[in-house]
């Protein structure tokens, strides 16, 4: 059952993401087994860091307003250029982040690493086609390393200029609402 989520969820990936890396798979199997709360120091940073990255970036009312990346529990990356668009406030996003990131969603190591293992044995099959050589060095690295988070590849981050805040689907759902009843 699982194997098929894990699968599905890489299909996924691939559909909106055909040129990602091994990195960029590693990145969204890690975000969907541990949520973001790598990402949180306080509600202060949090939001400073978020209006930094929105002052960056172009509005986009053409992406979706967020990718299901659900694994273990319902999970999405918000796309920040569309709530840019929507001119979604940014507390109301920062709230949602830092309230999901408080979830404890820390998956076990050895559990992840037999996530980790199935992915990489369905990476290098067609349609994903990651080099084999490449994807071994790549987990051999991240392991010694106690399988951190990691950024996007070089590659994914000039193709696809990803910003988004990963947040688990019932508290974005939830600040949203209330977003949208204040208008």
């Amino acid at each position: 059952m699982i194997e098929k989520k894990i699968y599905n969820l890489l299909i996924k990936e691939f559909t909106r993401s055909p040129k990602s890396k091994a990195q960029d798979y590693y990145k969204l199997l890690f975000q969907a087994v541990n949520g973001a709360g790598h990402m949180i120091q306080n509600f202060n940073n949090c939001l400073e860091m978020l209006d930094k990255e929105m002052s960056q970036i172009e509005a986009d009312i053409n992406c979706p307003l967020y990718n299901d990346i659900s694994l273990i529990f319902p999970l999405v990356r918000v796309n920040l250029s569309r709530c840019k668009a929507d001119k979604i406030d940014h507390r109301t996003i920062s709230k949602a982040f830092f309230e999901g990131a408080k979830i404890d969603t820390k998956f076990d190591t050895a559990g992840f690493e037999t996530y980790l293992n199935f992915a990489a044995k369905e990476l290098i099959k067609h349609p994903f086609n990651i080099n084999e050589k490449e994807l071994e060095a790549f987990i051999k690295k991240i392991e010694k390393f106690g399988l951190p988070a990691v950024h996007h590849s070089e590659t994914y981050r000039k193709i696809y200029k990803p910003h988004y805040r990963v947040i688990p689907l019932e508290i974005w759902e939830k600040m949203i609402s209330k977003e949208f009843r204040n208008l």
